[in-house]
């Protein structure tokens, strides 16, 4: 299994565009987790041009901070080969995720 978790603090169209993690190669299950310190920032999931989870507002907490009991957007999704990209189209302190990718054996 390989995670990342990573911090945003600006808009962009794919937060995971320079993590190896994006190139999914094998069927494989993916989970998501998302915080952010300001109310109304938003995050989503895509594979190539499929929408895993729509953009959406994220749950406010403290900073650096996700909870994985309650912070989880994706549960197990399973998907094929390609790309997987985090768009952050509203951010305005700092957004947190943490995206497993794990191959379905």
């Amino acid at each position: 299994m390989a995670s990342r978790r990573l911090g945003v603090t600006a808009v962009t169209a794919d937060a995971l565009s320079t993590e190896d993690i994006r190139l999914v190669e094998v069927l494989s299950r993916v989970n998501f987790w998302a915080s952010s310190v300001t109310n109304g920032d938003q995050t989503g999931l895509r594979l190539n041009k499929t929408i895993i989870m729509d953009d959406g507002e994220v749950n406010t907490i403290a900073g650096d901070v996700i909870d994985t009991s309650m912070d989880q957007l994706v549960f197990n999704t399973v998907v094929g080969a390609g790309q997987l990209k985090v768009p952050v189209p509203t951010v305005n302190t700092e957004l947190q995720f943490l995206i497993s990718v794990e191959p379905v054996l």
